[in-house]
């Protein structure tokens, strides 16, 4: 029993005083990352230090797992054994884990190549998929919908799939309405109004990259058979913003319009009752 606290007793303490160490460097690096994330939030930077906080935790383990197998002997003569056969053995685990590795560098490829980045809303095109980008493991993205599903793509997959980001370069955004009025009304006055109404809601940057934007637009879009097409084109702060200003000046132009004298077109259907009397 001396013997083997003479023999091992250090090694055990270097052990704890490895395991130790590399608990206190996750914890730190932890909030160093936590806190740089709060701090202020730039393009592709929380995607990216998100991903890495997942990334130094396993490499954290298994080099602490590797130092303390280094402090004993029985595992030094065996080192040439075990390097021969991780070759061996790397082969058969990526046979095994194709599909888990062309995830893992689907993540590394969006990442680098930053198509979207955590926060941004986005819609997969090919899928009919829309919402905003929730998580990016190392395995998968997490998208959560407009009615709080979550929606859970292989990263392999979304760097096949056409993607339509709306936060890319900006978060403000624009939204095409259409109003219909009929041919009596006065088109005039009704591009007026939605324009006075328009001036109540979100105005596009003037500084930023929408400085040329005219606002607020209204055209005439198209003449249908039922009536003339107005299409206003509304702007908001973001993606969410810009359907709460769509959403109230629906509202606001169904409440104006027949004030205003201006009729909006609708289906009328038409009951003819005709009365068979029998005759004796």
């Amino acid at each position: 029993m001396d013997n083997f606290w003479e023999n091992y007793l250090d090694k055990l303490i270097a052990v704890i005083v490895i395991i130790i160490i590399s608990f206190v460097v996750n914890k730190i690096l932890d909030s160093i990352i936590n806190r740089t994330i709060k701090l202020k939030r730039k393009k592709n930077i929380t995607t990216l230090l998100m991903f890495i906080k997942r990334i130094k935790k396993v490499v954290i383990c298994s080099l602490a797992i590797l130092v303390c197998l280094t402090q004993f002997e029985v595992f030094n003569s065996f080192s040439v054994t075990i390097l021969s056969g991780l070759g061996i053995g790397s082969v058969v685990v990526g046979l095994a884990a194709q599909e888990s590795l062309k995830n893992f560098f689907g993540s590394i490829a969006i990442v680098v190549g930053n198509p979207y980045e955590v926060g941004d809303f986005i819609e997969c095109v090919d899928k009919n998929v829309s919402g905003t980008v929730e998580d990016i493991t190392m395995r998968h993205t997490i998208i959560r919908t407009i009615n709080n599903r979550r929606v859970i793509i292989p990263n392999c997959e979304m760097n096949t799939y056409t993607i339509e980001n709306f936060n890319y370069s900006d978060n403000e955004n624009v939204k095409l309405v259409t109003f219909n009025i009929s041919y009596e009304s006065d088109v005039d006055k009704a591009i007026n109004i939605l324009k006075e109404e328009m001036n109540k809601l979100y105005h596009p940057n003037s500084k930023g990259k929408n400085r040329d934007v005219e606002f607020p637009k209204v055209r005439v879009s198209k003449l249908d058979d039922s009536g003339i097409a107005l299409t206003a084109w509304v702007w908001g702060d973001n993606n969410s913003d810009v359907f709460e200003n769509m959403y109230q000046l629906n509202y606001v132009i169904n409440n104006r319009f027949p004030k205003e004298g201006i009729e909006i077109p609708y289906p009328h259907v038409e009951i003819i009752e005709k009365n068979n009397k029998n005759k004796k």
